[in-house]
């Protein structure tokens, strides 16, 4: 309760608090208190009176404990009861009062308590009605009761709703928005608006999968979106998000001792955090969704679940979007490949017995070129056209070899065009060891490393193709076929540069190939495009 100072006199009396029955005001508002104020103490009720005449005020002796004030505490001034209300609700309270004395109608009126001891304000409820005589407010009484943990439920009921709702609308948005970019920025906005929180972000999974790039996100600083990249490295909190079974939520980032905050979060002032991963296929991951809040933040069970809720809606969209990307690309590269598939044939065919000395080397050259294709459209159609494993399409290349070759790299996929065209390379580098490098020998011994990066052509895969105990390798005085080939696919098709070195040791070859991939999938190019890059 509150008292509006230009309307009454802000001197409050108390009775003595504990009443007993049949005595003071019990014994004329409340006939037969003692069983009353059992049933009340019970229901953790408190029983108040004002007596508009002499600003007395009397409390039931369970008010105090209902308002987490120590026994005996309440000194029955205003003052003490004014401190006691949150400053915010302190309005609210006096006009309720003030609306019921002018209207002389019943009144309620919810108001918070200062917080003591757990750091939560408790929440009071009170019930009111104006008792008159001779046509004027002579007093008021009414009761008290913590309503703390019915507000939160309502609270908890009504947040709920919200975030089922907004659940259903990016749901609706998935299924009708065509553009991966916009979607995202659904998200982020309609994540940052229903916890809410100051900071959203979607983190995308680069091929290597040793970092993450902010992707699409809400609250950062500008320039920061597309260009922001933070490390997958064991000890870091990308790496905690990505192990965890479910979202990970963190308190406090300046206290954490379980892993290490990114610098970005530091710099943006971020407190508390929660994220969660995007699942992919076969057990991959597509990256990372993610908030934080610039003030101390506890996040419970309905806000994590609200999130995995969300992580699993974009992660079902990019999938829906690969589905629907590779039966357009299976449609067109069956339109496109059938039509040069003969033309390609033809032309390996004229330039392998341009460079044959006789029928016999000319079958056995072009049947092991035809079956490298061959082998890289099994690969491919196999796996749906879709994206095909690097380490997978070397295995096939390399399969006789595999006893002297060693692999080291991360596990990285190719598009169907990279595909075809580093099986071509491959095929002939593979040739030329069989015939004059190091799988020559029974000793000879070929290492494959590789590695993925982010650099100014964008995602860039590093290829180091390394002999070793085998015959020297010497520069030759003309360009063969199957040099001229790996040019053609590696610097001509793909953009790539292609380093040969010729040493004592052996040869070695280094390849840097720009690389696309299929986990963000974007919107489909004009069909003019496409056909002119196929």
């Amino acid at each position: 309760m509150s008292m509006d100072r230009s309307e009454v006199k802000k001197t409050i009396t108390a009775t003595e608090p504990d009443w007993e029955p049949g005595e003071g005001p019990a014994k004329e508002f409340f006939p037969d208190f003692a069983t009353v104020r059992a049933a009340l103490e019970t229901g953790r009720v408190g029983v108040w009176s004002w007596d508009i005449a002499t600003n007395a005020v009397t409390w039931s002796s369970n008010l105090e404990s209902i308002h987490g004030l120590p026994a005996g505490s309440f000194d029955g001034t205003y003052a003490f009861f004014e401190r006691d209300i949150h400053d915010e609700d302190r309005p609210k309270v006096a006009n309720a009062i003030n609306a019921a004395l002018r209207s002389g109608e019943s009144y309620r009126v919810r108001y918070r308590v200062v917080a003591r001891g757990t750091g939560e304000a408790r929440w009071m409820e009170a019930i009111g009605t104006v008792v008159p005589k001779d046509g004027a407010p002579e007093r008021m009484i009414g009761l008290c009761y913590d309503a703390t943990d019915r507000i939160k439920l309502e609270n908890e009921l009504r947040s709920r709703i919200k975030e089922q709702g907004a659940l259903a609308k990016l749901g609706e948005r998935a299924l009708a928005e065509s553009g991966l970019e916009r979607l995202l920025n659904d998200v982020v906005s309609t994540v940052a608006l229903t916890l809410p929180v100051d900071f959203v972000e979607v983190l995308e999974l680069l091929p290597g999968d040793a970092d993450l790039l902010l992707r699409a996100g809400f609250g950062w600083k500008p320039g920061c979106i597309g260009s922001i990249v933070t490390s997958t490295e064991n000890g870091n909190y990308a790496r905690r998000t990505l192990d965890s079974a479910g979202p990970l939520v963190v308190a406090d980032f300046a206290a954490e001792t379980r892993f290490t905050i990114p610098q970005y979060l530091r710099e943006h002032g971020c407190v508390s955090g929660m994220s969660t991963v995007i699942a992919g296929r076969d057990g991959r991951a597509y990256g990372i969704l993610g908030v934080c809040a610039t003030a101390r933040r506890s996040f419970d069970v309905q806000d994590t679940s609200f999130l995995a809720a969300v992580g699993d809606l974009v992660a079902g969209a990019i999938q829906r979007r690969q589905l629907e990307q590779r039966h357009e690309l299976m449609i067109r590269e069956l339109r496109h490949r059938s039509g040069n598939l003969f033309s390609q044939l033809l032309a390996l065919f004229s330039q392998t017995a341009r460079n044959s000395r006789n029928m016999a080397e000319l079958m056995s050259k072009y049947q092991a070129r035809v079956l490298a294709l061959a082998n890289a459209y099994r690969l491919i159609t196999e796996a749906g056209w879709k994206s095909t494993s690097f380490a997978e399409l070397l295995r096939v290349v390399l399969g006789p070899y595999l006893d002297q070759t060693s692999f080291t790299g991360p596990d990285i996929d190719l598009d169907p065009d990279p595909a075809f065209s580093l099986s071509a390379a491959l095929h002939e580098l593979a040739d030329n060891a069989v015939k004059h490098g190091s799988l020559s020998r029974p000793q000879g011994r070929l290492e494959l490393n590789w590695s993925v990066a982010r650099t100014q052509r964008g995602v860039t895969l590093t290829f180091d193709w390394v002999e070793r105990d085998g015959p020297p390798a010497r520069r030759p005085r003309r360009t063969g076929f199957g040099t001229r080939l790996i040019g053609l696919v590696i610097e001509r098709q793909m953009n790539g540069e292609v380093h040969p070195t010729y040493s004592h040791e052996g040869l070695s070859v280094r390849m840097i190939v720009p690389l696309t991939h299929e986990r963000w999938p974007t919107q489909a190019a004009p069909a003019a495009t496409q056909s002119e890059n196929a």
